[in-house]
Parts: C-alpha cells; structure tokens; sequence
C-alpha cells in the first residue's frame, strides 16, 4: 500500500463501534449546535473517512491562513487548499468545550427547512 500523506498510517475518524457511536449521538443531542454549511458538511465526511489524513479535524486559523499563502500547515506539510468550518453566527456554540455540527441536508435542521421553502416558492409557475 502507498503510504498516506503525511503519515505513516491512514487515520480515519469514523466511529465503526455500535455502542459508542449510538452514545455519541446521544450525547449530541445534548450538546450546544450549530447547522454547518454544505461544504463543511462534506469536508467532515471527508475527515471522518480519513481522506484529508493526517487532519483530526478543521483547521485552526493560523493553519488555514498558512495553507492560503504558502500551500502548506504551520508544521511545514503540504496542503493544497484549507479544510475549514465557516459560519456567520458562531454565538450558539460560544465557550462550549464540546459542539454538535449539524447537517443542512438532513431534514430537521433550521437550514434544510428554509432552503426546502425558498426552493418550492422559487419554483411556483405564474398563474
């Protein structure tokens, strides 16, 4: 096997135990949110598969800013383009030491109902 980038093992994030990831779901519940955007949906698939290894998750600003300029983290890796999270409103979340990201695509989240309403008004034909 190639060895993955960055590492000398793939690192992927996902939670393969039934227990633990049905108690960290739970727990999630719980825990303050906030609806991420689609993309940010996706690049945490991404990370969870292991796909951007050695990431453990988002980068922090002085890595995204590093990877912006100079095409490499703060540690000196190459990194093509930033994996980033980025909100308008992060007050939901503000101070928790523990946060749920949440879907926009999955029913039930603020965003997927505003983006369903504004679609189907969109898409009404003139009488």
């Amino acid at each position: 096997m190639i060895k993955p980038h960055g590492s000398d093992k793939l690192n992927p994030l996902y939670v393969a135990d039934d227990a633990k990831r049905t108690a960290l779901l739970k727990e999630a519940e719980s825990l303050a949110s906030i609806v991420i955007s689609s993309a940010a949906a996706g690049n945490a698939v991404m990370l969870g598969s292991g796909y951007f290894n050695p990431l453990t998750g988002f980068m922090n600003k002085a890595d995204s800013l590093m990877v912006a300029e100079h095409l490499k983290t703060t540690k000196g890796l190459f990194w093509p383009v930033p994996i980033v999270n980025m909100v308008k409103d992060a007050s939901a979340i503000h101070g928790a030491k523990r946060i749920a990201l949440r879907d926009p695509n999955v029913v039930g989240n603020r965003c997927w109902r505003s983006w369903t309403s504004r679609r189907s008004r969109s898409s009404r034909t003139p009488t």
